[in-house]
């Protein structure tokens, strides 16, 4: 309940800073707010910050009584989200180590964090337009559910504890058709359930990390699936 209650207010006051932006233009909102025209994905989180008065990703809302984080998503001409939804880097001898679930970084990533999402829409025709060309639509905030939490949370992270405790995490080198060697594993891919999965969260195929078992893997982080995302953000 009191979650609900927060919510309620954080909503209502983030709508009240963000009002006057919403259904315009990506170029016509960085020029109203001195910003440079380049056109690359960053810009959005850039223009969501600028629109708050943020300098980072992290703040406060309702005095302090809610720790908030900004994501942005971007929605396809169909109202579909373009992408999956990226997070922390995979700390994996943590994951590994920490026996208690409710004591996991995962866990209390989300318990203690409301999430912002601005959403950002391309034209509903569908056609495929320019990023400055796309209309900031409107600003979601949302908190996990207990369920979510303690299950499709949880049964991502119980997988990776498992993987590598019991040593069965399958890291296999194969040959792609344009000959490029890449590396399979058995993470929970976005087919795991429907929640979240892991993915390579590195700068390229050479930054690693040593795992707990002494294999090496490109570095990873956590994700939400797409249609978690479309759920979350109520499409």
């Amino acid at each position: 309940m009191e979650n609900m209650v927060l919510l309620d207010e954080a909503q209502k006051e983030i709508n009240g800073k963000l009002s006057e932006y919403k259904g315009r233009k990506v170029s016509e909102l960085k020029i109203e707010l001195g910003m440079p025209s380049k056109d690359n994905k960053a810009s959005f989180v850039r223009l969501a910050r600028k629109m708050l008065g943020l300098t980072n990703n992290q703040f406060t809302l309702c005095d302090n009584r809610v720790n908030a984080v900004l994501k942005t998503v971007r929605l396809t001409g169909m109202e579909e989200p373009a992408e999956a939804m990226s997070f922390m880097p995979v700390d994996f001898n943590h994951w590994s180590t920490v026996n208690n679930w409710q004591e996991s970084s995962l866990y209390q990533y989300f318990n203690e964090r409301f999430l912002v999402f601005f959403i950002f829409q391309q034209y509903p025709s569908g056609k495929r337009v320019k990023d400055d060309e796309i209309t900031f639509l409107d600003v979601r905030i949302w908190k996990m559910p207990e369920y979510d939490l303690n299950h499709g949370l949880k049964e991502v992270w119980q997988r990776v504890h498992s993987l590598i405790n019991e040593n069965e995490l399958e890291i296999v080198k194969c040959t792609q058709k344009n000959g490029v060697i890449v590396n399979k594993n058995n993470l929970p891919k976005s087919t795991f359930n429907y929640l979240g999965h892991l993915r390579p969260g590195a700068k390229n195929g050479e930054d690693k990390t040593m795992l707990p078992t002494g294999q090496s893997i490109v570095k990873q982080r956590f994700w939400f699936n797409q249609d978690y995302v479309k759920e979350i953000i109520g499409l």
